[in-house]
């Protein structure tokens, strides 16, 4: 992993958080991110690291030394991305109590969207 490189850890079998990761990827130009599934050895490990619980099955992102979860993560995701700034910054704007509802809100639901039967790196 490059010092650049932010890690973006999430759920391999998600058809939802697949589709997330290739659209992150597509506008990763600066490569500025690398993805590991969760349950991937690499994901446990710095689950074990950062301290996140098991019950933590969603995107994190893990970005010099320090984990994020759910919208704290997302809005940084998209600060991250060239033309997505202000997005991410007025994301951030929302206070964390609402934009984790809402986060967790379409976390409950991904999984009816169906399973992807492997993890489809970028």
């Amino acid at each position: 992993m490059s010092a650049t490189q932010d890690l973006l850890l999430f759920d391999g079998d998600c058809v939802y958080c697949n589709g997330w990761v290739r659209w992150i990827s597509a506008r990763d130009r600066g490569k500025r991110f690398r993805y590991v599934p969760l349950l991937a050895d690499e994901g446990r490990a710095l689950r074990a690291r950062h301290r996140i619980p098991d019950t933590v099955d969603s995107i994190v992102l893990v970005r010099d030394g320090r984990a994020y979860l759910r919208s704290d993560a997302a809005w940084r995701v998209l600060a991250a991305l060239p033309g997505w700034k202000l997005a991410g910054g007025a994301l951030r704007l929302v206070p964390r109590f609402l934009r984790d509802r809402g986060y967790d809100l379409v976390a409950r639901n991904r999984h009816r969207l169906g399973k992807a039967e492997h993890c489809e790196l970028p």
